[in-house]
């Protein structure tokens, strides 16, 4: 494992924030039309709208971010899938106490708790999902 270059992680750190923000834009989507015309519940959406940004995520991030050539899919989508389950978790412990306690809107505090996961998701993934400057 090489290590990961100022820059390098800047670039990194870049590429994850963009990837991240679309990534965010299919979640926050996806729970809107959930919520507003599949008639779920706003924890039981982002829930779902979350599984879907981390498919998202994965695939952006191992070609655009990390230029990662492994072809170990399933451990790494399942080492993956485990960091951004912790930040599913995070997130919806957020959104349900902004929502339930602090009376905001779903969707500005799906907002939040998505800015409050980036920083644990991003050292996550480039330390254990694809080990921040391997080929």
């Amino acid at each position: 494992m090489r290590s990961c270059s100022k820059i390098l992680c800047r670039e990194h750190a870049l590429w994850f924030l963009f990837v991240g923000i679309v990534s965010s834009l299919v979640d926050i989507g996806l729970l809107y039309c959930l919520c507003e015309f599949g008639g779920l519940g706003y924890i039981a959406a982002a829930a779902l709208s979350y599984c879907t940004g981390i498919l998202v995520s994965y695939s952006l991030n191992k070609i655009l971010t990390f230029h990662d050539r492994s072809r170990n899919y399933l451990a790494q989508f399942t080492t993956f899938a485990l960091i951004s389950s912790s930040c599913l978790l995070v997130n919806i412990a957020i959104i349900w106490l902004l929502v339930e306690l602090a009376a905001f809107n779903y969707l500005v505090a799906k907002i939040v708790a998505t800015i409050g996961v980036f920083f644990w998701n991003y050292y996550g993934q480039s330390r254990f999902t694809f080990r921040a400057g391997a080929a």
